[in-house]
């Protein structure tokens, strides 16, 4: 292949995206790529014709497919919405990247597992998901459409993101900005998972689209160390001692509407065999309460 490669990025003004961006420009190996960064207000993911048309025009190497919509109890209120978001989206960008030949890595979730009875270590990718809600459904339903296109498609698991600029999406987010007004934050003490940095899952993304030898398949992709959210606001107000303690409270005091796996802890045992090792949630927290 002649010529910087050429990066097509969905959802690139989401949390995630805004990482990527700002990843791929300030990486050695990355740093010389053209990326085309489109949201929503460039066209809706679930319009075929327009993402045809995007994609077609740009002609990418690679496409990052980062827009999705993660708000669990929107999705089970909306199953149309999470349908037309997390799947026909998917399915878009896929049949886009069959006729241009591109590569693809889709942004997928922890919550395609139930969480009932994790293995020791984790989930491993060949672990049989079981989803307790349509977003968890939509996710995995998007992987399967993702694996039609063979070794040319990555589905990369990760979880509980935090370090964007949407409290409803970002729990550390919205428990600092809660704090300063003195009032606590409630966090969930009972569920547990690998609270995961943007920054570094970006950083991570960066040097898996960078390697000489594509991965493909299923790859889990974390931080380090398993939490509940609970934990997470400890620790945060270990970093800002002028923020109220968290208040605990159960999975059953939240009401949620869509069922959340009780311990969806991901194995990251495949990204360290190819030497992809991300920092603690610890320091992870640290570096972005220092953004704060």
């Amino acid at each position: 292949m002649s010529g910087p490669t050429r990066l097509y990025l969905t959802g690139a003004d989401g949390m995630l995206g805004t990482a990527l961006t700002a990843a791929l420009a300030a990486d050695d190996a990355a740093g010389g790529w053209q990326v085309r960064g489109v949201s929503l207000k460039d066209h809706d993911i679930a319009d075929a014709a327009a993402v045809a048309r995007s994609i077609d025009a740009f002609r990418p190497d690679v496409v990052v497919h980062t827009a999705a919509h993660a708000v669990v109890d929107d999705c089970e209120r909306d199953p149309a919405m999470a349908l037309r978001v997390n799947v026909a989206g998917v399915r878009n960008v896929v049949d886009a990247c069959r006729r241009t030949g591109a590569r693809l890595v889709h942004i997928s979730s922890d919550y395609v597992f139930d969480g009932a009875t994790p293995p020791e270590g984790g989930y491993r990718e060949t672990d049989l998901p079981s989803p307790l809600s349509v977003y968890g459904l939509t996710k995995l339903a998007g992987e399967r459409i993702c694996a039609l296109l063979d070794d040319r498609a990555l589905s990369v698991r990760t979880s509980w993101l935090f370090g964007g600029a949407d409290e409803r999406v970002d729990v550390v987010l919205a428990a600092l900005r809660q704090g300063v007004t003195g009032e606590p934050a409630a966090l969930v003490a009972d569920q547990y998972s690998l609270p995961t940095y943007t920054v570094d899952l970006a950083r991570a993304l960066v040097f898996l689209l960078t390697r000489p030898e594509p991965v493909s398949g299923t790859i889990h992709v974390a931080n380090a160390g398993r939490a509940s959210w609970y934990d997470v606001g400890l620790a945060l107000r270990e970093l800002r001692p002028d923020l109220p303690e968290p208040k605990p409270l159960t999975m059953a005091e939240c009401g949620f509407v869509g069922g959340r796996p009780r311990d969806s802890s991901l194995s990251t045992a495949r990204s360290a065999a190819l030497g992809l090792t991300l920092p603690h949630w610890r320091d992870a927290l640290e570096r972005f309460c220092a953004q704060q």
